[in-house]
């Protein structure tokens, strides 16, 4: 394979011989990826820190490749992050460090930058293109300055530009996430933010669990949260920490800081704690099925192998996290929590809690017979629900559990309690439908609903375009299986069998 003429004299390539060198490139690249296993160790390290010096000049590549394409990109920064993702089938993680880093490696001004800001760094980009650093070196220098004031940003590329050698030539590429502290000291000011814009920039967020049941946390905390942090980490996350004394300590540094933040958590938010829970606890509500609870004891009920729950095993806390059974039970004697036991029918056998506190009974049990917010496409968990009244107190509904559901604060404003506005929601309970809406449930022209045997709420949705009213339940994926909504409906499934086999007919599932 012959590699690419270059002219005598300092002119570039042709068009054709760039793209034959890129040509032979993809197939040199393929060769490499098939025979890099023939190699000794000793030449694989060799050869590794070669391809690893030629990865990180492929930067100049991205930045030149996106300024390029500039006119066939979307103006929006978001949408200029989707298009690349989308192009280049790569993430949008990727996809955003590579457009941000073509203003530092540019030859020209950024084109996405204003025409008053040239943060190029021509230093830099010589670093690039001889393999010292790459796209992450740059990306965190380039983190670095848009993270001081913008008025500073043109200043502080310049500055950085001229000491760009000495610096990634001497540090690490880890290090440079301390950099920002660095070019303040080269600005000569020591802190040129406030505390109002410190308070702008915190932020802390949960993600949805995963497949394991594991959720990511990330955030931004504040100076003085983060000195918190750094004392509970300190006094707690070392290791042996929170251990029994003589315990042999398995744990990583990060899960020993895990479990030290879930200890000063746990002990200062319950309950009696310095900071009081709403409803009176901050623990798992373990909702259980019979059959799961006699499980534990090694217990088979006889017709147990029929309502088994969705995740065998798993309890569901009232923020609609789902924790191991085993693990539920072991809290509610560690700790201020509760359990709900569930019969086939979804109705609650057994409700028993750790001690006694001053919480909604009915708010512990509507989570089990519930899990979240029972309106209509709703999968708000309970925690963040309000109690509400099927049929409201001022038209004398009892507060009695068949009395009561949870809803989502959204949807709980939007409810005519009167039951006189057809533009607003109603709330029935399933032996109201043929009163209030002239059919029974699961007639033609009421819609799906629950089952009056259910004790459970029956949505009455606005009146729609064609001015009929439509009965409706919750089909949300987030509390579709929710332990009592999933034992009514295996119920309903169950006497539904048992009816064809007996007669012919088939009974259809109305859901939730």
């Amino acid at each position: 394979m012959s590699t690419p003429s270059v002219p005598n004299g300092s002119g570039p390539l042709s068009t054709s011989q760039v793209l034959d060198a890129v040509a032979q490139f993809e197939a040199l690249s393929t060769v490499i990826v098939e025979n890099f296993e023939v190699l000794a160790p000793d030449h694989a390290h060799d050869a590794y820190k070669s391809i690893e010096k030629a990865r990180k000049r492929l930067a100049v590549i991205d930045a030149t490749y996106v300024e390029t394409m500039k006119g066939r990109m979307p103006s929006a920064e978001h949408r200029k992050i989707a298009w690349l993702a989308q192009e280049m089938r790569i993430s949008r993680a990727e996809a955003r460090q590579r457009i941000n880093v073509v203003g530092r490696l540019s030859r020209n001004v950024d084109p996405f930058a204003p025409a008053n800001e040239d943060v190029r760094m021509p230093n830099l980009r010589q670093k690039v293109e001889e393999g010292v650093v790459g796209a992450d070196a740059v990306s965190k220098i380039d983190k670095a300055v848009r993270e001081l004031p913008a008025t500073e940003h043109a200043q502080l590329s310049r500055l950085l530009d001229k000491h760009i050698a000495d610096l990634v030539d001497k540090i690490r590429v880890d290090d440079l996430n301390k950099l920002p502290n660095r070019l303040r000291a080269m600005l000569g000011v020591d802190d040129p933010y406030t505390d109002e814009d410190r308070a702008r920039k915190r932020s802390l967020k949960i993600g949805a669990q995963g497949p394991d049941g594991m959720s990511r946390l990330s955030g931004v905390v504040t100076p003085s949260f983060a000195a918190v942090l750094k004392r509970l980490q300190a006094d707690h996350a070392s290791p042996g920490g929170l251990l029994e004394e003589g315990a042999d300590d398995q744990r990583n540094p990060e899960q020993r800081f895990h479990d030290a933040v879930e200890a000063a958590v746990n002990g200062g938010f319950q309950p009696g704690g310095d900071l009081q829970p709403a409803r009176g606890t901050t623990s798992v509500v373990t909702v259980a099925h019979i059959a799961d609870v006699a499980a534990l004891a090694g217990v088979s009920l006889p017709d147990g192998k029929d309502f088994v729950l969705p995740g065998s095993g798993k309890a569901v806390s009232d923020a609609g996290v789902r924790i191991s059974i085993s693990q539920a039970v072991q809290q509610m004697v560690d700790r201020n929590s509760f359990l709900q036991v569930l019969g086939n029918e979804g109705q609650t056998l057994y409700f028993g809690r750790s001690r006694r506190l001053g919480t909604l009974p009915q708010y512990l049990a509507l989570l089990g017979e519930e899990g979240g917010s029972s309106a209509p496409g709703m999968g708000t968990p309970g925690a963040m629900c309000d109690v509400h009244h099927v049929k409201s107190w001022s038209s004398g509904g009892g507060t009695d559990l068949d009395n009561l559901t949870l809803v989502d604060p959204g949807t709980h404003r939007k409810i005519d309690d009167a039951r006189c506005d057809e533009n607003a929601w109603w709330t029935l309970r399933p032996d109201e439908v043929p009163e209030i809406l002239g059919t029974d449930e699961g007639d033609e022209g009421s819609g799906e609903c629950e089952p009056a045997s259910t004790n459970r709420v029956v949505w009455v949705a606005p009146k729609g375009k064609e001015g009929n009213r439509k009965a409706e339940s919750n089909e949300d994926p987030d509390t579709f299986d929710s332990p009592g909504r999933w034992l009514r409906r295996k119920a309903r499934e169950k006497r539904a069998g048992d009816t064809a086999d007996g007669n012919g007919e088939t009974g259809q599932d109305p859901g939730g």
